[in-house]
């Protein structure tokens, strides 16, 4: 069992159990225990990025294999981000080599930025940096899917004052 997968049921028992009010989550591919209701809130597209310094792959569609040419830098394996490329991976039958894996999801932006490797990021995150030319994205042959995160709540439990209105906002 993957690490991730422990977290969500230790995180679902939590729910079921009144101790956690609201949990969020990437929905995509993941086994929903039926006393648990979820709702997608938002969709979000990953994206391979470079600094100036890579800008050479920028000017055509390069292949997730070749991509392993080059330093990589990743969350580490646990991330909800780092699970879902590497499942996209393998469905193309590719196995990536990162050079860098860093729990901290602001680092591999910032390390990417320092020209240390490829980033792999969420794009709607680093608007700014894709804005300002500190980032590039790298067009890459194979298509990454968007995620869907959302929240859930338990089903046998009332939802409290707060956690309602905490839903109204993300719903608006």
């Amino acid at each position: 069992m993957t690490v991730e997968r422990l977290k969500n049921q230790l995180l679902f028992n939590q729910l079921r159990n009144g101790i956690i009010d609201i949990m969020f989550l990437n929905i995509d591919g993941k086994s929903i225990p039926d006393d648990i209701y979820v709702e997608a809130c938002q969709e979000v597209q990953d994206c391979f990025v470079v600094s100036e310094k890579y800008t050479q792959l920028l000017d055509k569609e390069i292949s997730l294999e070749e991509i392993n040419n080059y330093p990589l830098i990743v969350q580490a394996k646990g991330s909800n981000t780092r699970s879902f490329l590497d499942n996209f991976c393998l469905n193309h039958n590719i196995l990536l080599n990162p050079n860098i894996e860093i729990a901290s999801y602001s680092l591999v932006v910032e390390f990417t930025k320092m020209g240390l490797g490829i980033g792999y990021v969420t794009e709607d995150y680093i608007k700014d940096e894709l804005n300002n030319k500190t980032l590039f994205k790298v067009p890459i042959k194979e298509k990454i899917p968007k995620r869907s995160l959302g929240y859930a709540i338990s089903k046998k439990h009332e939802v409290n004052f707060s956690t309602k209105k905490l839903i109204e906002i993300i719903k608006n």
